[in-house]
C-alpha cells in the first residue's frame, strides 16, 4: 500500500501523537499517530505525502519509507533532493518514548563506505529506496535496500577507469550508517562482499539484492542475493556487519547449489527475500518459481550453524489444516517470523479452482513504469486461487493453525497486485519502485504479520472481503492442552475501508479509510504498525499516515 495524498495546509504540524482506546473481541488497544500528512519531513520545509508499509520492533520503534510532493527546496536533502524534487527517505520514530521522527537515510544523502566516486565534487548519493525497510525485533537496527550512483571507481587491468556499485543494502547497526551488502565484491579489497559459495568460483560479486532485506540480533543483516556463475543464480545470505571491524564475510543460508530438503539432489531454482528473528531465518524456495508444484516450500535455518541445516516449515504437498484430503499447492514469499523465531505466519493455496482478476495500471508512480504499463499491460488478466488462507506454525510444537481462509468470515481474496520493475529505457540505478533491476511486470503479494515470544500467538492479516472492501483482521491462537489442538480465538476486524478515518487519527475527522497497508515485520510485542489512507474531509486530496495500535496484555 502506498498512499499518495496530502493536506494543503499553511501550517505543518510538529510530529505529535494522539491516542484512542478501542476494543474488539478480547483485544484492547490504543491507536497513535507515527507520522501523517501534517508533519514536516525532518530538516525540510515539506510535509509527508506518501507512505509504504511500516515495520516495528517489540519496543515500539517504527521504521517506514515515505516521500513528499515537490516543493520549494530543503535544507538537508542533498543535491538531488533540492527544488521541486520530492523528498524521499527512510524514517524512524520511537512510539514508546514518543520521540520526533528522524531520518535514517535520504535521497541525495551520501552512500556509506565503500564510496570513492565523485560527482560534482560530492561522493556518490542515494537516488532510490526500492523496497520497504525492516527493523530488528529486539533492537533499533534497521535494514533497507537502496539504489545509488556507482559508488566505486577503480582502474581495470588495461588501464581504463571503471565504476561499479549501483545497488546495496544499508543499515544503522551500532548507531552508524553502514553498507551491509554491495555490488563491489568483485573489486580487490572487498572480498567480504563476495558470494560465499565455492561452486560459484572465486571473486564473484552479487548482481542485485531483490526485495526487502531482514535484520536480527542487532548486527546481522539477511538478504536475498542474485549473482552470475555459469548462468543466473540466487540465494539467501547473511553477514554480521560489525564483526571483524566491518569486514566479516557473507555466509550462505541456501542457494542454487543447495539441495531442497526431502528432494534428494534437486537444488533451489528460486528463493524469496527472507525474514529473520532471534537466531533464525525463514524463506520460501522452489525448484522453479513459476511452477511451484515441481517442489519446494518454506524453510527455517539457525544462524551460526556450520554447516547450516535447513528445517522444513511447510512444503508443497503437505496437508492443509481443516481441509480434508487437500494439500498445499503454493505459498507466498512474505513469511512473517515471531520475535524469537518460534512462530511462522504464511499464506498458502490449495486445489485447482481459480477465478480471473483483471489488473489495471496505476495513474501514479514512476512515469516510465506507468506509461509502459498503460501501453502494454493494462487490463491484464491473472488467475487467482479460489482456496487460500493464512496459517501460523508453532515450530516448537509442530502444529499449524488456520488464521483466516477465503470462503469464510466474508473473506474473498488475500492476493494483491502491483506493477513494478525496470521499464525499457530506464536509467541504471534510477527511481522505479520495487525490484527496479528486474523487468517491469505484474507482481503479486500477500500481507500478514505474527507477534509472539511464546504462546499464545497473535496474527494480523490483510484481506479483501466479499463486498469489495479491504480489511486488517487479527486473531489469537491459544496454546494447546496436552493431546488437544491449538484453539484459534475470534477473528477480529481491526480496520476496514469505509470506516471513519478518525478511528486512527483525530486529524482525519470527516474522512473515510480508503487503503490499508501492513508488512511482515509490522507486528511485534504489543505493537502493530500500519499505513492508512483516507478520502474526504477538508481536503480534496484526502489524508494519510503511519499509525500504531498498542495492545493491552500482549507480550
Amino acid at each position: 500500500m502506498e498512499s499518495r495524498t496530502i493536506l494543503r495546509a499553511s501550517i505543518a504540524l510538529l510530529c505529535t501523537t494522539a491516542a484512542f482506546a478501542s476494543n474488539a473481541g478480547d483485544l484492547v488497544y490504543t491507536w497513535s499517530t507515527v507520522a501523517n500528512n501534517g508533519d514536516l519531513i525532518p530538516n525540510t520545509s515539506k510535509t509527508f505525502n506518501s507512505y509504504n508499509q511500516p515495520a516495528v520492533n517489540a519496543h515500539g520503534m517504527v521504521v517506514f519509507r515515505a516521500r513528499s510532493r515537490g516543493g520549494e527546496g530543503s535544507s538537508g536533502g542533498g543535491s538531488q533532493a533540492q527544488g521541486n524534487q520530492p523528498e524521499h527517505g527512510i524514517y524512524i520514530r520511537d512510539m514508546d518514548e514518543l520521540t520526533p521522527v528522524s531520518t535514517v537515510f535520504t535521497r541525495g544523502g551520501t552512500v556509506p563506505q565503500p564510496n570513492n566516486s565523485l560527482y560534482n565534487g560530492q561522493l556518490a548519493q542515494f537516488n532510490e529506496f526500492p523496497s520497504v525497510p525492516r527493523i530488528d525485533a529486539g533492537s533499533d537496527t534497521i535494514a533497507t535496500r537502496a539504489q545509488s550512483q556507482p559508488v566505486w571507481t577503480f582502474t581495470l587491468s588495461d588501464g581504463t577507469d571503471s565504476r561499479t556499485g549501483t545497488a546495496g543494502v544499508y543499515t544503522n547497526a551500532a548507531g552508524l550508517p553502514r553498507t551491509a551488502a554491495s555490488m563491489v565484491g568483485d573489486v580487490p579489497g572487498f572480498e567480504y562482499f563476495q558470494v560465499p559459495i565455492t561452486e560459484a568460483g572465486s571473486g564473484v560479486g552479487f548482481d542485485q539484492f531483490p526485495g526487502s532485506p531482514a535484520v536480527t540480533e542487532r548486527t546481522i543483516v539477511v538478504t536475498k542475493g542474485n549473482f552470475t556463475a555459469g548462468g543466473s543464480k540466487t540465494g539467501v545470505f547473511y553477514r554480521d556487519v560489525v564483526a571483524k571491524g566491518g569486514t566479516s564475510p557473507f555466509e550462505v543460508v541456501a542457494s542454487s547449489y543447495t539441495p531442497i530438503p526431502g528432494m534428494g539432489t534437486t537444488t533451489f531454482g528460486s528463493t524469496a527475500p527472507p525474514s529473520a528473528a532471534g537466531k533464525y531465518v525463514v524463506f520460501a524456495g522452489y525448484v522453479q518459481e513459476s511452477s511451484p508444484l515441481l517442489g519446494g516450500g518454506i524453510y527455517r535455518a539457525r544462524i551460526g550453524n556450520k554447516p547450516i541445516k535447513l528445517e522444513k516449515v511447510v512444503a508443497i504437498g503437505d496437508p492443509v489444516p481443516g481441509e480434508p484430503g487437500q494439500t498445499f499447492t503454493g505459498f507466498g514469499e512474505a513469511v512473517s517470523l515471531s520475535s524469537n523465531g518460534r512462530h511462522a505466519l504464511f499464506w498458502g493455496s490449495w486445489g485447482s479452482e481459480t477465478h480471473p482478476v483483471t489488473l489495471y495500471c496505476s495513474q501514479e508512480g514512476n512515469k516510465a513504469v506507468r506509461e509502459y504499463c498503460l501501453k502494454y499491460h493494462n487490463g491484464t488478466v491473472k488467475n487467482v486461487p479460489d482456496h487460500q488462507g493464512f496459517f501460523v506454525k508453532d515450530l516448537q510444537l509442530g502444529t499449524i493453525v488456520a488464521i483466516a481462509k477465503t470462503e469464510s468470515d466474508g473473506i474473498f481474496d488475500f492476493v494483491y497486485w502491483n506493477f513494478s520493475g525496470r521499464a525499457p529505457g530506464m536509467s541504471e540505478g534510477g527511481e522505479g519502485g520495487d525490484d527496479i533491476e528486474e523487468p517491469a511486470r505484474w507482481r503479486s503479494a500477500t500481507f500478514g504479520a505474527v507477534s509472539a515470544t511464546g504462546v499464545p500467538s497473535t496474527s494480523a492479516v490483510k484481506a479483501r472481503t466479499s463486498d469489495g472492501s479491504d480489511a486488517i483482521f487479527v486473531r489469537k491462537v491459544s496454546p494447546a492442552a496436552p493431546g488437544a489442538a491449538s484453539k484459534p480465538g475470534e477473528l477480529v476486524t481491526l480496520l476496514k475501508t469505509g470506516m471513519a478515518g478518525s478511528i486512527v487519527d483525530p486529524e482525519a475527522a470527516g474522512t473515510t479509510i480508503s487503503a490499508l497497508g501492513i508488512e511482515r515485520d509490522g507486528f511485534r510485542g504489543q505493537w502493530l504498525a500500519v499505513g492508512v489512507s483516507m478520502v474526504g474531509g477538508t481536503s480534496a486530496e484526502g489524508w494519510a499516515g503511519v499509525y500504531t495500535a498498542r495492545f493491552v496484555g500482549l507480550e
